[in-house]
């Protein structure tokens, strides 16, 4: 493979890196970027790879020790799936609400949003959620 080829290959992956779905990345963390902790800007929707877990930054920040998910919680999201179903967290953002008819794993049972916007978890608020399956 010549230099070219291998820049193109490497710019078509971070391409496709970007553009698949949050269920999609969970399944190839290792393909995202670590933090590096050289000051560069970090723009908000960003996924990285942090400790083999994948998280997005929730606003625009710079890479310094301070601003990484161990010292600022708040700046990052977490993007929890298990087999390309997210889990529904205990707390859900704005940001991160369910939409109507998206699925959600609540303590290893499937469950069904039945509303926009949704920002509880099923012992929240049932009537939000439809358990799927067998009981």
């Amino acid at each position: 493979m010549t230099k070219k080829q291998a820049k193109a290959l490497a710019l078509a992956l971070e391409r496709l890196r970007e553009d698949v779905d949050d269920s999609i990345a969970s399944m190839a963390v290792d393909a995202y970027p670590t933090l590096k902790g050289d000051n560069r800007l970090i723009a908000a929707g960003t996924r990285i790879n942090y400790n083999g877990t994948l998280k997005r930054a929730t606003v625009d920040l710079w890479d310094t020790p301070e601003n990484h998910p161990d010292h600022a919680h708040n700046l990052w999201e977490d993007i929890s799936y298990r087999n390309g179903i997210r889990i529904i967290p205990e707390t859900i953002s704005q940001g991160n609400a369910f939409i109507k008819g998206e699925c959600g794993l609540w303590k290893d049972l499937l469950y069904i949003s039945l509303i926009d916007g949704n920002v509880w978890s099923p012992d929240a608020y049932p009537d939000g959620w439809e358990r799927q399956g067998n009981e």
